[in-house]
């Protein structure tokens, strides 16, 4: 086994001779079991428990469903099973409990030459193994700051703490467990992940490649160290650039947390590009006091469609907990790019009913956005209605009905629904009568099919096809696609093996660096432009046929009942009734066209016309408001002056669509509107000074 970085390949370092120092290291803190919350609601997730689809399979006395190859909608969320909450699907003890039931690596803590004390492997440690959670305190972000400076006054060395979520911080540097002796590496063979266990978020330390028996576990601290010096780095790792800490790391630590970063398909070049431009530009790279995003770089990315199981596993993990609405937003553009209807399937298997029914609660003054995510909503295929009303987003779309601009696309969407079928989820029981037949528990159905509850019996199940059938489905061009989708959960990319901005580990000695590469990290390229649209073609002929075969069927179907019918009938009366038929589904056809085509006109032609009518009220505000309020660059600093001035104008521009959505701005500002802009603009600013002046006080005092 060797470890890679870049052309570099060695084997990796062991410790084996070196003595167990875990009694001796554990007397320097106290120990918890458990991270402890101050106050209790810290670490709340924002994310409603729902059970898994998966079913209990005990083998051996051992309960094996939701394991790291299953399909469990949970492991792939970040999110464990709870015994209690699951009854109905993988009952008690599934594998997707690492956390709960503290499954972690055989490791030891012993003492390294320069860096003090050092974790181990004492075995073996598999790629994407649970190593360790990182324990400690939960504590708010103005405990935190008090602390920072009470442990630099008190001389400590070395203190230790991850950002859990926005405003609250995990401290390990006098409680906590023998994980806070973690090492930082430029090299890090292990990263630091983000998940829900039980209503709390929990940091837990994981493999990202093979750890030899006798290796030290490291990982990259990847830090804002808010503006300590920096100091010297001794990983000896040959890719290692000698220091960590420093004003180069915290500008570049800045840019974007890392499961941000993974859900909208950022990697480490990105920033590094990016960086270098605004630098060769002389432009600061600007942080924020309240959030771990650079909104500048987010917006400067080119988002791509998810085209990976992966790829929406990892969005929709942080859709579920998320409440950032910029971030939310630029999710959901990802998400809606997206045209693969294998994803779309995917999109609904992990509760993307209940993400949309969220969204459009979040965006409720922002109509564009909540036009998008109906206009997204129409083009995911048929599946049961079951996640329909369990999310509640057909009540949310009825109570939009009311708005004329969403109602024909919320009638089109409600109509759709009613004609969707109900099902029962299949029981236990279910599953053992049938047990002698075909195993369901370990059945990995193609996209699109579903295993339903049928006078008593489980059936499998395809709405978008409308086929049911007693037998597991062999379709082999939906086979294909679930082979190659489906080949495992959240795998983490080159980005995902260290912790970010929001799962940074606080230290004496810390520092953002690239993360190191791994071969086995990089078996699934990027596609070529030219391959991706060979694929597309590929597809999209692939659902022509698909589409053709299920016209086809549905007319054999409608062939055979007429024909049991017409033989009933005598020959006069099946000539003429045959004749009424065909005029009237040949009507039916074409008025169902021709109502359809009228919507779809409607609609694009009112949403590209609100959207240029706003953009033109964007332009003609945008030649007035920053004058209006140049004199504030002495309060709140270029930066925040530019970003207000857009947000002026944005919110002028919006409020005249709403007035009238037609109506294009005047040749010149008149004096009256003139006066009421500047009112306005005035009113903005003067409320965010007294904001930023109220909040640099508390932080004073």
């Amino acid at each position: 086994m060797t470890e890679s970085n870049g052309d570099i390949t060695r084997q990796p370092r062991l410790f084996l001779d070196e003595p167990d120092m875990t009694s001796e290291a554990k007397k320097t803190y106290i120990g918890l079991d458990h991270c402890s919350y101050s106050p209790r609601h810290l670490g709340d997730s924002k994310h409603e428990f729902m059970e898994c689809d998966c079913f209990e399979d005990f083998r051996d006395g051992v309960n094996h469903a939701c394991g790291e190859d299953s399909d469990c909608i949970n492991r792939a969320t970040l999110i464990e099973c709870v015994n209690g909450l699951c009854n109905h699907s993988c009952r008690t003890d599934c594998e997707n409990q690492r956390f709960q039931r503290k499954q972690y690596a055989d490791i030891s803590v012993f003492k390294t030459k320069r860096k003090g004390f050092g974790v181990r492997a004492n075995s073996d440690i598999e790629q994407h193994k649970f190593i360790y959670e990182y324990i400690g305190e939960v504590i708010e972000e103005e405990e935190f700051r008090n602390r920072m400076v009470k442990y630099d006054q008190q001389g400590l060395k070395h203190f230790y703490f991850m950002m859990l979520q926005t405003g609250e911080f995990l401290d390990a540097t006098l409680k906590g467990c023998i994980a806070r002796f973690c090492n930082h590496s430029c090299n890090p063979n292990s990263y630091v992940n983000k998940w829900v266990v039980n209503g709390k978020l929990k940091m837990g330390i994981f493999a990202n490649r093979q750890i030899k028996k006798g290796e030290e576990v490291t990982f990259d601290y990847n830090v804002d160290r808010y503006g300590a010096n920096a100091q010297p780095c001794y990983c000896e790792e040959p890719n290692c650039i000698g220091f960590l800490g420093g004003k180069t790391q915290t500008d570049a630590a800045s840019l974007l947390p890392q499961n941000f970063a993974d859900a909208l398909g950022v990697k480490p070049s990105m920033e590094k590009k990016w960086m270098n431009m605004m630098k060769a530009k002389g432009e600061k790279i600007a942080k924020s006091d309240t959030t771990t995003v650079n909104i500048d770089f987010v917006n400067s990315l080119q988002l791509e469609p998810c085209t990976k199981t992966e790829d929406v596993n990892r969005v929709m993990s942080v859709l579920l907990q998320i409440d950032d609405a910029f971030i939310a937003e630029k999710l959901l553009e990802r998400i809606t790019l997206t045209e693969d209807e294998a994803m779309h399937y995917q999109f609904i298997k992990l509760h993307g009913y209940l993400i949309c029914s969220r969204l459009i609660a979040m965006f409720e003054d922002k109509p564009d956005i909540v036009w998008k995510i109906l206009n997204f909503l129409t083009v995911l295929p048929k599946t049961t209605k079951n996640g329909i009303i369990h999310s509640g987003i057909d009540k949310k779309v009825d109570s939009l009905k009311n708005n004329t601009r969403f109602e024909p696309v919320c009638e089109a969407l409600l109509e759709k629904w009613s004609k969707y079928e109900t099902y029962t989820r299949i029981s236990k029981k279910d599953m053992t009568e049938n047990s002698k037949v075909i195993d369901l528990r370990r059945i990995r159905l193609p996209f699109g099919w579903e295993i339903v509850h049928e006078n008593g019996k489980p059936m499998y199940y395809n709405a978008q096809r409308q086929i049911k059938q007693a037998n597991p489905p062999t379709d082999s061009a939906y086979r294909s696609t679930s082979n190659n989708n489906l080949s495992g959960g959240m795998e983490p990319n080159s980005r995902s093996a260290t912790p970010s901005a929001s799962t940074s580990r606080y230290t004496g000695s810390a520092k953002y660096l690239p993360a190191a590469t791994y071969p086995q990290m990089q078996q699934k390229r990027t596609l070529s432009p030219e391959e991706y649209e060979k694929k597309k073609k590929s597809r999209v002929e692939w659902e022509q046929r698909e589409l053709e075969l299920r016209k086809q069927q549905e007319q054999d179907l409608l062939k055979a009942r007429l024909d049991q019918e017409y033989q009933k009938k005598s020959e006069l009366e099946r000539i003429i009734e045959e004749a009424n038929k065909q005029k009237e589904l040949e009507r039916l056809g074409k008025l169902r066209q021709s109502q359809e085509e009228e919507e779809m006109r409607k609609l694009k032609k009112q949403t590209s016309h609100t959207n240029a009518v706003e953009n033109k009220w964007v332009k003609f505000f945008a030649q007035h408001v920053p004058n209006l309020i140049k004199n504030y660059q002495k309060d709140v600093g270029k930066d925040i002056l530019k970003e207000s001035a857009r947000n002026i104008v944005k919110s002028l521009a919006q409020k005249e669509v709403k007035k009238n959505a037609v109506r294009s701005p005047p040749e010149e500002l008149s004096k009256e509107k003139r006066a009421k802009v500047k009112t306005f603009s005035i009113q903005y600013m003067d409320r965010l000074v007294s904001k930023m002046k109220e909040k640099k006080g508390k932080k004073e005092q």
